[in-house]
């Protein structure tokens, strides 16, 4: 009986040592990826100073980025967990005196900050299909938006934050690493109710509902599963458009804009949000339901 459990005590104690050595590889391996850095040569462009385009970029700003950065762009958090740790999206006020242009189409296309680090929960697998003249537009709106507010801090992961990171948990939250940074900037179609535009829209819900839209699991892993937006093409282009300024589906559902940004994309003119239910109408995916 003693040899059996000292053999027993042997047993647990490599699988604790195991369990230990195993904890400190995965923190290295996330401390590792949130340290990571990049050299990546910004595109060339030129930033437009007219009132169209800033029009045009403070539309895309409020679409595209209020949702995770604030309404008022001065940044908040998407995570705040003593036990995980604590990640902001930035303070976006005041870039025009502390950036570059070349820093914000690296930050924006390519999801790298100043100093080469890689940032997370930065959306650039869609904005790298940003055109070259829409990229522009936000850049030179976002320079001229004045300091507001405190800087928002760094990241800051505590050790089972960092194991998560090291262990893939919360998925693919660094786009820098796996993204082609070779991407060209795709043609510019038409603004308004055309399949193309909504097509061009439709990379903005990549993120979260998959690069076919056919549905997937989000950063976040507590969110839900996005669903399948091939199912939004059986609703009529009015029942879109009003789920999308409501946040209520024809069915009742309400969504929760913690998950899904309907009051951000609501912000889509009529003819945008026609253009992009015309594309999901035109995706054919045999497991898309209604709602």
């Amino acid at each position: 009986m003693k040899k059996v459990l000292k053999w027993l005590g042997i047993i647990l104690g490599g699988l604790v040592i195991l369990v230990i050595v195993a904890a400190v590889g995965l923190a290295i391996a996330g401390t590792s990826r949130l340290n990571r850095t990049h050299e990546i040569q910004a595109e060339p462009i030129t930033v437009p100073t007219d009132e169209a385009s800033l029009a045009r970029g403070e539309h895309l700003v409020t679409v595209a980025c209020a949702s995770c950065h604030g309404p008022n762009l001065t940044g908040q958090p998407l995570m705040d967990d003593p036990v995980i740790g604590t990640v902001y999206a930035n303070n976006l006020t005041g870039l025009g005196e502390t950036h570059s242009d070349d820093d914000l189409v690296r930050a924006i296309r390519h999801g790298v900050a100043r100093d080469g680090r890689q940032l997370i929960v930065m959306p650039s697998e869609s904005f790298i299909y940003f055109s070259e003249e829409d990229l522009s537009s936000i850049i030179a709106y976002l320079k001229t938006v004045p300091q507001s507010g405190e800087a928002s801090p760094q990241p800051a992961m505590a050790p089972l934050g960092r194991i998560l990171v090291g262990a893939g948990i919360f998925g693919d939250v660094f786009p820098a690493e796996y993204i082609d940074h070779d991407t060209p900037f795709p043609e510019m179609p038409q603004v308004g109710a055309n399949e193309a535009y909504g097509q061009y829209v439709s990379r903005l819900c990549e993120g979260c509902h998959g690069p076919d839209l056919s549905g997937a699991q989000p950063p976040d892993p507590e969110s839900p599963l996005a669903p399948n937006l091939a199912a939004a093409g059986a609703w009529s282009d009015e029942q879109f458009i009003n789920t999308m300024r409501t946040g209520v589906t024809p069915s009742g559902h309400e969504l929760d804009p913690a998950f899904m940004p309907w009051d951000s994309f609501g912000k889509l003119d009529d003819d945008e949000l026609r253009g992009l239910w015309m594309y999901l109408a035109s995706l054919n995916h045999a497991d898309a339901t209604t709602d």
